[in-house]
């Protein structure tokens, strides 16, 4: 999965900001779907990679309870700008008890619980 997410960050669109982010999410019946961040001159207006990933598997006909996990990957090396991912969209679509991997450009990673996100993301 980590190559994977490393080959993604590749199609993020950042121009603006050095910090970008690439998303997968697994259903559980296997089918993954992928995003990436999307940001323009406008911040507010930008999509997270999880907005992506997320709302791909939704316009395929997905919906709460079909998630299974979800796999993120800043582009730095350093855990701590994994705050910026967005646990409102996360919580909408996973089951409190899903896993979230987190992983930076050097292999560090964290293992959270979607109902622990608001706890544990700093």
């Amino acid at each position: 999965m980590i190559s994977k997410l490393k080959e993604l960050l590749s199609n993020s669109y950042s121009p603006y900001s050095d910090l970008c982010f690439s998303c997968i999410v697994v259903m559980k019946d296997g089918v993954e779907f992928k995003g990436v961040t999307v940001k323009n001159a406008t911040y507010r207006d930008g999509l997270y990679a999880e907005q992506v990933a997320i709302g791909r598997a939704v316009a395929n006909g997905y919906k709460y309870g079909d998630f299974e996990k979800i796999y993120l990957m800043v582009g730095s090396n350093d855990i701590s700008d994994l705050k910026y991912l967005n646990e409102r969209v996360i919580t909408e679509f996973f089951e409190p008890m899903k896993s979230v991997i987190l992983y930076t450009l050097d292999g560090d990673n964290r293992v959270l619980k979607v109902g622990n996100l608001y706890n544990n993301i700093y």
